[in-house]
């Protein structure tokens, strides 16, 4: 049984009414009920309640035949603010009873009995009520639905007036309050709806909302969660489309109470906002989300220890958290996102290369769609025009590649084509090939009409072309620059290191003399096209992080005067103001362990030399041999390097050490198949490797 808010309401009122009318009681009378829900204090009475017999109620216990006083022991001791707290309990115990009884849901009614037994004990043992249950503490994700849906307005605000910023604003406000009255149907009823849906999630998710967030709302006793507050991502993908539905009508209902222009603002507005919301919860690279999931909801540098690597990294950002004051940071986020403190809607002087782009298409004067000509089902002949499109924009910005060529490509049923589209013709696109079973993508061509060139569209096609392949798993890119585009390439994230091995790509990918081979290696977890967006705001909020440290400071201390007294040394951390600067001393640390970890690596670098698979490491790879090998191999490694490097104290940490022997293997393995007796030495030569790591105690799991 899920009530209406109506209802809930009402009962809750009642409940209010009764509970208001037991504390005016006679003090005698507030006792004998609090006593008939307490165990017996007698010592081996084992009576869970006082029960009243014929004679008057200050008589024994008609169960165990021992006072009362002997079941009012905890209660007498408490204070008259916890004896009024225990009061309302019985009441909502008394409520929780008759729920139970009227109720013909099983799982409801196995919520409602867990409840009535966990009030009870809490109200024998004089204590709050604590819901420990297998189903788990909240909050439940640590990406909650109000952290998410606050970020995704920030993230779209930026795209709209002074004035519709602040509607976006109150749209939000106004969806959180929503979701936090939404009902959830009952299970049964949600599987008769969506049978092929996860149905054991999503009981799951239906008892934590029955028992911490709708049940509390009229049984106030209990702790009362709001649902955005502890649920996540997953409550919303059972629940959205249903409150979306629902939260439309609401609003519908409303309008005409409004202006004209207001009107149309919210039917104009909210229907996209919903929509672009919607699409974040079902994307599972979502940003807003995050692939990970483990920022807390009130961290207030969320995504900062995922961009920082080791553990000295993320040590410093926990030591900056905690040296920074939380009302200091909302200040300085605060004033970044004030519209008022912005430049312009597009922020022109300092907009990213493609935010122009990215606004005409949230706008609709952009669109884009990936395409492909077909020998085995009918092209839609819009998608065929497109073609015939991008087909001449090719021609017309590559001149030096044959007409016939481009041609060929671009109607080849194995290329797809992603379009750019401005009233209604394209004027740019990239035509690609995907090879999934090779984990890679050929970049085939990549042109803009030069009439809409520096405005942004060639980046913007390459972030969702970068989106569009997260989503098929595929996360690398390669393509062949030719002198003019090396730097463009280069724009875009793309490198002459090639480090996808060469029997993944050599045979499939299309050479190019006189031109260079470059990579891409895409990141599941960034969403491109709102990438330059996230960067710049992550700048200004360091920037005013910085400002903030400095002007704490910027203190000048008096010079160090020991050493004329005859002081030959002093603590590190006595220095005046080194500790304020953010000095710690683990890096005093690490250095002490330096002279022990260099012991270590020339005795594992001589073990190394001396094994059997060593042979072809031992020395620099010579031309003569592979005459292409440093075409491949950007940052080569051998063990006649890294002696050198050892003899003059290079490697500082067990890392770097780590790092530059691991490098020999994985350039081996980049550049030699793995059916030759060079691969299968990296891999032997490597588990030694790893063997000598662990019995000298430097190998890390």
């Amino acid at each position: 049984m899920t009530e209406s808010n109506e209802k809930v309401k009402t009962m809750k009122q009642n409940g209010n009414s009764s509970k208001a009318a037991l504390r005016n009681l006679p003090h005698a009378k507030q006792l004998e009920r609090l006593a008939s829900y307490s165990t017996c204090g007698f010592e081996g009475c084992s009576c869970q309640a006082w029960k009243s017999g014929s004679s008057a109620p200050s008589k024994d216990c008609s169960s165990c035949s021992h006072a009362i006083q002997y079941h009012l022991d905890k209660i007498l001791s408490m204070a008259t603010s916890q004896r009024e707290k225990m009061l309302d309990m019985t009441v909502d115990i008394e409520l929780l009873y008759s729920f139970y009884h009227r109720e013909t849901e099983p799982v409801q009614k196995n919520v409602y009995s867990v409840l009535v037994k966990l009030l009870r004990q809490s109200l024998s043992q004089g204590s709050e009520p604590n819901i420990e249950t297998p189903l788990g503490k909240p909050p439940f994700e640590s990406t909650t639905i109000a952290k998410a849906i606050t970020d995704f307005i920030a993230a779209n605000d930026s795209h709209y007036s002074t004035e519709e910023q602040q509607k976006l604003t109150e749209f939000g406000k106004y969806l959180l309050y929503f979701t936090n009255q939404f009902s959830l149907p009952t299970p049964a009823n949600y599987s008769d709806r969506n049978p092929e849906s996860d149905q054991a999630a999503y009981k799951t998710i239906y008892l934590r909302w029955f028992a911490l967030c709708h049940v509390p709302r009229i049984v106030t006793s209990l702790t009362q969660y709001d649902v955005t507050q502890i649920f996540g991502v997953s409550f919303l993908k059972f629940t959205f489309p249903i409150i979306k539905k629902q939260f439309l009508d609401k609003t519908e209902s409303v309008l005409d109470r409004m202006k004209p222009e207001r009107q149309q603002m919210f039917r104009v507005l909210l229907p996209q906002l919903l929509d672009a919301l919607e699409r974040e919860i079902f994307n599972d690279n979502s940003a807003i989300w995050g692939p990970t999931n483990t920022t807390s909801s009130n961290d207030p540098f969320p995504g900062m220890d995922s961009i920082l690597d080791d553990q000295s990294s993320s040590k410093s950002v926990s030591s900056m958290k905690q040296c920074i004051p939380n009302d200091t940071i909302v200040k300085i986020v605060g004033s970044i996102t004030d519209p008022a403190k912005q430049v312009g809607p597009a922020g022109l002087p300092n907009s990213a290369r493609d935010e122009g782009a990215r606004l005409e298409e949230e706008k609709g004067v952009l669109r884009l769609e990936v395409i492909q000509n077909s020998l085995y089902k009918d092209v839609p002949k819009q998608h065929l025009l497109w073609l015939v499109g991008m087909q001449n924009v090719y021609v017309l910005q590559l001149p030096r590649m044959p007409k016939e060529y481009i041609a060929r490509l671009v109607f080849d049923s194995k290329h797809k084509t992603l379009c750019l589209i401005k009233n209604n013709a394209v004027i740019g696109g990239i035509c690609f090939r995907q090879f999934p079973s090779q984990e890679f993508t050929e970049v085939v061509f990549h042109a803009v009409s030069s009439n809409e060139q520096v405005k942004g569209y060639g980046t913007h096609l390459m972030n969702h072309l970068k989106d569009y392949h997260v989503q098929c798993g595929i996360y690398h890119f390669l393509t062949y620059a030719d002198q003019y585009a090396i730097g463009y390439f280069k724009k875009q994230g793309f490198t002459d290191n090639i480090t996808l091995p060469k029997h993944k790509y050599e045979g499939y990918i299309k050479d190019y003399e006189g031109a260079t081979l470059m990579q891409c290696t895409l990141n599941p977890k960034i969403c491109y096209k709102q990438l330059s967006k996230v960067i710049k705001r992550q700048k200004e909020i360091v920037q005013g992080l910085v400002e903030w440290k400095q002007s704490k400071i910027n203190k000048v201390y008096p010079g160090l005067t020991c050493f004329k007294k005859g002081v030959s040394r002093i603590p590190i951390e006595s220095i005046p103001g080194i500790q304020e600067s953010g000095w710690t001393p683990s890096s005093v640390k690490e250095e002490e362990h330096s002279n022990v970890n260099q012991k270590h690596f020339l005795h594992i670098w001589n073990r190394l030399k001396g094994h059997n698979s060593a042979w072809p490491f031992l020395e620099p790879v010579k031309i003569e041999i592979a005459p292409d090998y440093y075409q491949y191999i950007k940052y080569p490694s051998d063990l006649q390097t890294i002696g050198e490097k050892l003899t003059q104290g290079y490697y500082k940490t067990k890392k770097m050490f780590i790092a530059d022997v691991n490098r020999i293997f994985n350039n081996c393995r980049m550049y030699n198949d793995p059916n030759t007796e060079y691969y299968k030495y990296a891999g032997n030569l490597q588990k030694f490797f790893i063997s000598e790591l662990k019995e000298a105690g430097l190998y890390d799991d």
